[in-house]
């Protein structure tokens, strides 16, 4: 779990990431999103402290370029997340992490390319929430999250229950390429309970 930019790790119960072929194996355990901790993220992300709406397009284009970088780099643990969290293949999951770098190099091109068109005012609308399903844990939630991010807008990532450690290893990708925590918050809950609000 993070929100504005911590990590929170304290004594609030935690749920497992299981694998689907051996329901009895944990693969990795995660803190839900209280309901006070997402309106918490929410405030952050509207509030944007970090500035990133502010940021040249360039500026957002080269970071994202870092972060295609860093999946392509991190395909290994993508794929070996999504195969012991999401049953995923990896027959699967390799062009899924290939799909997740063209959204990346997509996004951030044509928003710089947006951004720089003569006589066009292009910009954030504010703060953005990637929902990502089960079924595609990689490419859905870094095209979403690549998307937003080169149009100048904040991201709140809530991964899929059954997908969260594909999720956390996808959202590594985007923080070591020097997008904050600020600007994209993980925020794990149940789509069903918290999620609603």
């Amino acid at each position: 779990l993070v929100v504005a930019g911590q990590n929170l790790l304290d004594d609030h119960p935690v749920r497992p990431c299981l694998d689907p072929s051996r329901p009895d194996v944990i693969v990795g355990r995660y803190r839900p999103a209280t309901e006070p901790e997402l309106a918490r993220a929410v405030a952050c992300a509207a509030a944007d402290p970090d500035g990133w709406g502010a940021l040249p397009a360039r500026a957002r284009s080269e970071i994202l370029g870092r972060v295609a970088q860093e999946v392509r780099n991190a395909r290994a643990d993508l794929m070996g997340a999504a195969l012991a969290n999401g049953g995923k293949i990896l027959s699967e999951s390799d062009p899924e992490v290939s799909e997740a770098v063209d959204f990346l190099e997509f996004y951030r091109d044509t928003a710089r390319w947006w951004n720089e068109m003569p006589g066009l005012d292009a910009r954030g609308l504010g703060a953005v929430l990637v929902i990502s399903p089960w079924n595609f844990p990689i490419a859905i939630p870094c095209g979403g999250i690549a998307a937003a991010l080169a149009a100048g807008n904040t991201v709140l990532l809530k991964p899929a229950s059954d997908a969260v450690l594909v999720a956390w290893e996808l959202c590594q990708c985007f923080w070591r390429a020097g997008v904050s925590k600020r600007t994209l918050q993980f925020i794990p809950c149940s789509g069903n309970a918290e999620g609603r609000v």
